[in-house]
């Protein structure tokens, strides 16, 4: 396996060399390719003065006062099976085609071409449907399913949405001066057998799913529910607004129903590379994208980091190279990012990110990050801030700030997605020190048996937690649409081998775990996307109490069955 993770990172680490000689690096074009199942919509980031910004200008130029335009996406020949609708002007006039794949006709408001001889555009009404708006007490109220889409994505473009926001509006995907509604389900048919009673590796990231008894389960999930209120008002600012229903909270400490996301971006690309965001939002570190179609990789489960405290982050994008920087507080926020300090600015996170294109069609993007402090610091393993709270902490509690780093590389064309990518702590995760129930390591891991049992100074042992994530996509055209078919595995790396026995004197092993898994999902239409995967998991290991009750020899399958629809 150490062979074989090692040359998965040589492989990244060739890419990473003969990219940029490869890369045509005149234009800046979008960070990471986004699966965009529908093809109504691509995943993108555009920079002012890109050749993307640039030719929607010049069809603006050609197009009448008050007329629509319909422009081809935004990457040429990536993914043209439909068009979206961008707008020169509000007005409800007569739409043309700039696109010399339609016909020139006098149509009427997207529809019908004459009032008085009703005929039917099927462009037309695709266009229609795709995005609404209509006014409220003299407020532009508007849909857009392409931004709905990139924004409630719980797969991909993972750290991505300030950033897409800005390239929405330089884009026209986003109108000014409008409010967008959005939404966006995800439900599924989740089943998983298990070779050990009660260990279910998946079904156990529900907080409230408990079957300790049998060897297989299946439960009808919501794994989302969200609503969006995106804000254009205002040249350089843009609101963005979400709250969220999850059966994956954890129902003593949260709500199912909260305001997840709750941020405003400073900045318009087509003036300034420099943007800002501040706000409840996830903390720009990291890739964490996953190909799967419902279930996230482990590199998302061990390290997204997502704030509850407000987040200050300050970007640069241009020329398809993105820089970021944040500040938080050094409370326990949502997922990952904790720093132990409730009342202080006292952690941070550090992102870049160079894509270079390879022709005209297919890009390779390399990124790294930082974050300052994580979740991995002490042996006091609670789920959330409220449990911290309410919660006994190990009678020897170790404490030290842990560190996390990040890099990947990935490559997307039309056909093909492929990336790799590695998360580590710079330090071992307190918890999975080899220790006793009262949090005090075992003598052999104390340079000083009689010295500290709390300082990692004087505690020997070097098992960071890491993990390694490689998967793979291709996007074959069926019946005019891209079908996703994607294959992913993850690798994890948590403590050693040491013969652990838990509370109740059953021997316990945390040493790794792997998630492997295949998926395919097909668009019905912009709005739905139905799917299936099946997924491999070796290793029971809860972040809660590890020590007591895991198991890395456990084997599970699992078969989850869905859908995504959204407006």
């Amino acid at each position: 396996m150490t062979r074989f993770k090692t040359a998965l990172l040589a492989c990244a680490a060739i890419g990473a060399v003969g990219a940029p000689v490869l890369a045509n690096q005149g234009y800046g074009p979008s960070l990471r390719g986004m699966f965009q199942s529908s093809g109504a919509s691509q995943g993108q980031y555009l920079g002012p003065q890109s050749w993307q910004e640039q030719r929607l200008q010049e069809q603006l130029r050609y197009a009448a006062p008050g007329t629509y335009v319909i422009a081809e996406d935004a990457y040429p020949a990536a993914y043209t099976s439909q068009q979206y609708a961008t707008y020169a002007a509000p007005a409800p006039q007569p739409v043309q085609y700039a696109s010399n794949q339609y016909a020139s006709s006098n149509f009427g408001l997207r529809g019908y071409s004459d009032p008085r001889t009703v005929s039917y555009s099927p462009e037309a009404a695709t266009a229609f449907y795709r995005d609404r708006d209509f006014n409220v007490g003299g407020v532009s109220v508007r849909t857009s399913v392409a931004n709905s889409r990139e924004m409630l994505d719980f797969q991909e473009n993972t750290t991505g949405k300030t950033l897409t926001l800005l390239a929405n509006r330089a884009t026209g995907v986003l109108q000014p001066n409008s409010l967008y509604l959005g939404g966006h389900l995800q439900g599924a048919f989740m089943y998983q057998r298990t070779d050990v009673d009660g260990q279910f590796p998946l079904l156990s990231r529900f907080p409230n799913f408990s079957n300790r008894t049998d060897d297989e389960a299946g439960v009808f999930a919501i794994n989302n529910a969200a609503l969006s209120f995106t804000s254009t008002f205002g040249d350089w600012t843009t609101l963005y607004m979400q709250p969220e229903y999850s059966e994956t909270e954890f129902a003593r400490d949260q709500d199912e129903f909260q305001l997840r996301k709750a941020f405003v971006v400073f900045g318009n690309l087509e003036r300034s590379p420099f943007y800002a965001a501040f706000g409840r939002k996830t903390i720009d570190f990291g890739n964490f994208d996953s190909y799967n179609a419902f279930t996230q990789n482990e590199g998302h489960h061990f390290f997204w980091a997502f704030s509850d405290q407000p987040v200050a982050e300050l970007g640069f994008y241009k020329n398809g190279f993105k820089l970021t920087a944040s500040a938080l507080s050094g409370g326990r926020q949502l997922r990952v990012a904790f720093a132990d300090e409730d009342n202080n600015i006292g952690n941070y996170a550090f992102s870049a990110e160079k894509e270079f294109l390879l022709g005209r069609q297919s890009a390779f993007t390399l990124g790294g990050g930082y974050l300052h402090d994580t979740i991995y610091r002490d042996n006091f393993t609670a789920h959330t801030f409220q449990g911290r709270a309410t919660g006994t902490p190990p009678a020897n509690l170790i404490n030290y700030r842990n560190s996390a780093v990040n890099g990947f590389a990935e490559y997307n064309s039309p056909f093909l997605d492929a990336m790799v990518e590695y998360t580590t702590t710079l330090e071992p995760w307190a918890a999975a020190i080899p220790q006793t129930p009262d949090g005090i390591p075992f003598p052999q891991f104390l340079n000083d048996p009689l010295g500290s049992t709390t300082s990692i100074d004087n505690i020997n042992f070097d098992e960071n937690l890491s993990t390694l994530v490689a998967q793979v996509r291709i996007k074959p055209m069926v019946n005019g649409r891209r079908m996703a078919i994607a294959a992913s595995g993850s690798w994890g790396n948590i403590s050693d081998d040491t013969g652990n026995v838990g509370m109740m004197g059953q021997p316990t092993s945390f040493e790794k775990n792997q998630q492997h898994s295949a998926s395919v999902e097909y668009p019905i239409s912009d709005f739905l996307d139905i799917g299936a995967e099946y997924v491999y998991n070796k290793g029971f290991i809860p972040f809660v109490a590890p020590q007591q009750v895991s198991n890395d020899q456990t084997n599970a399958h699992a078969v989850n069955v869905g859908f995504k629809v959204r407006f």
